[in-house]
């Protein structure tokens, strides 16, 4: 009966806390998104303030050294933003230079598969081939008036107000949490219960690594799916090796998608311009980029978070179920923050568990 009453004891904990972690993630986490982005960023710069306002020969105002540092963080990742768009804008404008080349190859096969098309519908009945006229004559002019740009568009330039405010926070509240840090840890350590703070600590400590953990080995996993992008490419001598290799990294930070939405498309541009040659090579390249990071990505994450790969597996799988591309990350995280309130007893569901591994 000891054991039957542990185990429901396990499953009702394990379930509320699966159901809790879900409600945070869908409905409390996109209302103070800022703020967390805040406090990842503090966490971040947190270092660096340390040293800046308690080293022995520079010891600054915490306030001055965290604004100094997020100066200097902002500096640089505008410098580092101009050199990849000046390097962007050089390669592009280059490229415009074959755009008519490309609009006449495209209208020519247009053309063809008009031509086609007509031959193929001497066959079919009246009432079909109106039917297939008149639908082409309603995509024709929808195209012809760009609606799905300027919507698009629109939808964009409705969204900068938006963007730049919730950017404005998050600058402002990183800047108060990494000033303020000791005092906002003591009062929400005040907050819990006599006895808990020790935990709470040590979860957070090691939810913390773990995630450093899974953004190192994504950043990995995106740097050689950039540099093999880069190779293949220029290896098939193309032009613009360097940029779509950078636009492949970009895709690549898309949960799910990945590099697909770049080299898809492409394969399929280049079969129908008449270089089923060029795309093939394109679909191997993206089914070796593909395999390389099913086969690494579960180990290289959980290597870095403790878990055994399979459970990472799993948790990327069940995430991407529940919270859909994005959920491939959170589910991980999700897991390590399981695994490390269950350590620290914080949540006593697994008393006989000290390792998942």
């Amino acid at each position: 009966m000891a054991g039957l009453r542990s185990w429901l004891r396990a499953v009702l904990g394990l379930a509320l806390f699966l159901l809790g972690s879900y409600a945070v993630i869908r409905w409390v986490l996109p209302l103070i998104l800022p703020f967390v982005l805040a406090a990842l960023l503090a966490e971040l710069i947190n270092p660096v303030v340390d040293r800046l306002s308690s080293g022995r020969r520079l010891r600054l105002p915490r306030g001055l050294a965290t604004l100094l540092v997020l100066l200097v963080l902002a500096g640089g990742m505008g410098f580092v933003t101009t050199l990849a768009v000046a390097k962007l804008v050089r390669e592009l404008r280059a490229l415009a230079m074959q755009l008519p080349y490309y609009y006449a190859l495209a209208m020519d096969l247009a053309r063809s598969l008009a031509a086609e098309i007509g031959a193929y519908s001497e066959t079919l009945p009246s009432s079909v081939t109106d039917l297939v006229s008149s639908a082409l004559f309603r995509l024709q002019n929808l195209l012809a008036e760009n609606l799905p740009e300027v919507l698009h568009a629109l939808q964009a330039f409705a969204g900068l107000p938006g963007l730049m405010i919730n950017l404005l926070i998050v600058a402002v509240a990183t800047f108060f949490i990494s000033r303020d840090r000791r005092q906002i840890g003591r009062f929400l350590l005040g907050l819990l219960p006599p006895g808990t703070g020790d935990k709470v600590r040590r979860v957070k400590d090691e939810v913390w690594s773990a995630a450093m953990g899974v953004a190192k080995a994504q950043l990995f996993l995106i740097s050689l799916t950039t540099l093999l992008s880069i190779l293949g490419l220029s290896l098939m001598g193309l032009e613009y090796a360097v940029t779509m290799g950078l636009l492949v990294g970009i895709a690549d930070l898309l949960p799910v998608v990945g590099p697909g939405a770049i080299y898809l498309p492409w394969a399929v541009a280049a079969a129908l311009t008449g270089r089923p040659a060029l795309g093939m090579q394109l679909v191997l390249l993206y089914g070796l980029l593909v395999a390389i990071r099913q086969v690494l990505e579960p180990k290289l994450v959980g290597d870095q978070t403790g878990l055994h790969p399979l459970t990472t597996l799993f948790a990327m799988y069940l995430g991407f179920q529940f919270f859909g591309p994005f959920g491939v990350v959170l589910g991980p995280l999700v897991a390590i923050l399981l695994k490390a309130m269950v350590q620290s007893g914080l949540l006593p569901i697994f008393p006989a568990a000290d390792d998942e591994r």
